[in-house]
Formats: structure tokens, sequence, C-alpha cells
């Protein structure tokens, strides 16, 4: 690799906690070799992106005798990320990491930033979905370089951002995956008020055909939402698509968590998010034209919102002693088992609320909006409660204050519906068999 790759060897590997007993007793596999893409440190998990990463991990390390597993991260310049610590966590999950230092190569900082001044600036354009602005030359080129030597079986990239270290970079023998998280050109539309792309032209259809092209390149594409699944059913060969939920159990059983009706609540009803743009919205629309009718109804009404979103939302004096900033929050387990309902009425987005996914992990009831279930196995009165409409949403919460046997039976139902869809095991089964592993 000369000088141009660095690495970091994991000499002890942890043992793994979480394998199956039959794995235990069973014949040394022949391992498979994956290179995994991080485009961002996953801890700590103060996203539902970095939530998903981390669940990746997680999976390679429980399947730990299928699999030799290699990371590779890119250090942009000025703005390096991976610092010794960040890589010495990943090295609890894998056995070694590559490190592409882009902070030494000033023409991968020209080369991109000529690509977003031209678009950006002078056209004011979003950059198209096809732009290789996240992987220059240089990263591609070491990449190339890693493919070439290391001969692996898989390669794994997250994001359509970085979908050319895969096109540009193509090996005989290795099968490459790209995990899109949410259909790229749905995050732009989602984000399209938000700074940078507030006020910035972007055609839809032409940009969703080259995201589709760029696709169609790889030989599997991993989905996190049903309704995506549904939108590129129509443009992807069937075989290509693999649904993966979100792994959010990590190391806690939700098994042992106690029941709904033993629990010891400090909160009525839970938001959790970061200050991206969906979240304030959602979160400024309840506040707004849903909450104060609910203090009306219920004046010791108790609200916690949990991350960084509470920084970028107007507080009315009138709702303010009702609330709890919790700010971010390490351990989010104890938040939401001290809550009696999870709230998530968004009004944009895209992919699957990891949010929810948490909060179906921990048996709470929900109360969300169409945006904010879509993708997920959510139906309105039967495993939640779901509305747009504010008057009707308010109405919602305050029967499931009022009735605790509904709310106990929201949470059996929601227990039940993650159990069979999203738990680890339910999860790791599908990536078994995108990997082709004996279950």
């Amino acid at each position: 690799m000369g000088n141009q790759v660095r690495s970091l060897n994991n000499s002890v590997l942890d043992s793994p906690s979480n394998l199956d007993r039959w794995a235990l007793s069973q014949p040394e596999p022949t391992r498979k070799k994956v290179l995994l893409h991080l485009h961002t440190p996953p801890i700590p998990t103060d996203g539902g992106d970095k939530r998903r990463l981390l669940g990746t991990l997680q999976y390679f390390r429980d399947r730990q005798p299928f699999f030799s597993v290699d990371v590779v991260v890119h250090n942009g310049f000025r703005n390096p990320v991976w610092t010794p610590e960040k890589k010495q966590e990943i090295l609890q999950f894998v056995d070694r990491i590559f490190v592409y230092e882009g902070e030494r190569n000033f023409w991968d900082f020209v080369y991109s930033r000529s690509q977003s001044f031209y678009y950006q600036t002078l056209l004011n354009q979003q950059l198209p979905i096809d732009s290789d602005y996240y992987t220059p030359p240089g990263y591609v080129r070491f990449v190339r370089s890693l493919l070439t030597q290391q001969t692996y079986d898989y390669f794994w990239i997250n994001y359509l951002e970085y979908a050319h270290l895969a096109v540009q970079s193509k090996a005989a023998r290795t099968q490459f995956i790209i995990d899109i998280h949410d259909i790229a050109c749905q995050g732009r539309l989602a984000r399209k008020n938000v700074y940078p792309l507030k006020g910035r032209t972007f055609d839809y259809g032409a940009n969703f055909a080259r995201e589709v092209a760029l696709l169609n390149q790889f030989d599997a594409v991993v989905v996190n939402s049903q309704q995506e699944m549904i939108i590129l059913e129509d443009q992807l060969p069937t075989q290509k698509l693999r649904f993966v939920p979100h792994l959010v159990e990590g190391s806690a059983d939700s098994t042992q968590f106690p029941p709904y009706q033993n629990r010891k609540f400090e909160y009525d009803l839970l938001f959790v998010g970061t200050g991206l743009g969906p979240n304030v919205e959602g979160l400024q629309f309840f506040l707004d034209q849903i909450f104060p009718k609910i203090i009306r109804q219920k004046p010791d009404v108790k609200f916690a919102i949990a991350g960084t979103v509470s920084q970028s939302v107007q507080i009315d004096s009138v709702l303010a002693p009702h609330m709890t900033c919790l700010g971010f929050v390490s351990n989010l387990s104890e938040i939401y088992l001290k809550s009696r309902i999870m709230i998530c009425p968004l009004l944009s987005g895209a992919g699957t609320k990891v949010k929810l996914q948490e909060a179906m992990a921990h048996a709470i009831p929900i109360v969300t909006t169409t945006t904010g279930a879509s993708g997920m196995s959510l139906i309105d009165g039967i495993n939640a409660l779901i509305t747009d409409e504010p008057d009707r949403y308010a109405d919602q919460i305050l029967r499931l204050l009022n009735e605790p046997e509904l709310a106990q039976l929201l949470s059996q139902r929601i227990d039940t519906t993650f159990q069979h869809h999203y738990s680890n095991r339910a999860v790791y089964s599908t990536i078994d068999q995108l990997f082709q592993i004996p279950s």
C-alpha cells in the first residue's frame, strides 16, 4: 500500500456478545472479506444515520465467525473528524480501519469546491445527484488500491453520494452493495427549504433518472423504507433490492424491559430529534397547533424533548412550564421507559424514522402523522394512532392519557410488530440472506 494507506490493526478482537447459541457450536466457516465504507463516525449516535451505521457494525461484530471486516473512511481537507479516539472506537467492531487523509490533498479540496461553486453559486442549482463532490479523485484512487490489494468479497457503501467509490473502482471478484438510507432525491426535496439547499433549483425527474442509473451499477441496493421499496421496484430489477430496517436494539434486550403498565412515568409525551429541518418543522407545528389544546384539557401534562431540535424552535412562555428540554441524551433507553407516549408530528421527510423504531423497541404507544409513519408497519387504530389534523392529533393524545387500557393495548401491539419486523433477530436474518449466511 506504500505511504498512501494508513491502517490500524485490532490485535485483540472482542468476544462476540450476542451470537446465537447454535453458532458457537458450529465448525469454523470460511470468513467472507468485507470492506465497509463509513461516511462519518457513528459514535455518539446523535442522528438516525449514525444509529444505522452503528447497527451495521454491531451486525458484523455479532456475526464475527462469518466475516473479516475492514472499514474505509475519509478525513477531509482541514476536517479531520476521524481522530485517534474515533478510530479506536470502530476497532471494537472490525479488524482494521483504513483512513484516507484528504487534508494532505489540496487538489481534492479544489476539485470538490469547484463543483460546488459552478452549480450552487453560478447556476444556483443543487449539486447533480450523481456528482462526485464527496468522492474526489484522490479518495477514489485510495479505495481502488484497497480493492485491488485486499481482494474483498463485498464492498458495502453508505449513501448514494459515495456511489462513485464503487462505480469507479470495480473489482472482478467483489460484489458491490449500497445502503441508500433514503432515496437521495426524496431527501433533497425534504430539505429544499433548509440551508444550504434553500432557494436552489432542483430538477427531480432528471436527477431521479441519474440516481437510478447509479444504483443499477450495484449488485445489491439496501433500502430501509417499505414506501421507498415500492418506488424503486418500478425502476430496478427486483433481485437487486433488499429491505433492511434499522437495527436499533444495540446491546439492550427489549424482552427485559418492564411491561408498560408497570413502568414509573416521568413524562407524558416525548419527542426525539436533531436540529434537521423536518424535525424543527414538525415540532414547531406541534407546539403551535396541538400542544396548547392538550394543556387546556390536561394542565398537568409533562412534555420532554430529547436531542438538539429544541434549540431551533420557538417556545411560547405559556408552554415552557410544561416542557423539559433534555438536549443530547447519551442513553435514550432510560428516557423512552420514562415516557407514556411517543409523538412524531412530522410534516416532511424521507425514509424510515429511527426514533419511531426505537420507541417500538421500548413498546411505547405512538401518535404520528402519515409522513412519520410512512415506510413502516404502522396502521392507524391497530398498532399506532396516525393523523395529520391538529385537533384530532390532540384528541388522540388525550385519549391515551385518559385511557390507560388503550395505551397498554397499543403498547402490546407495537411490541409484537417490532419483534416480527424490526428486532435484531428479524433484521439479522434478512442481512444473513444478503450475504448467504446459514440461519
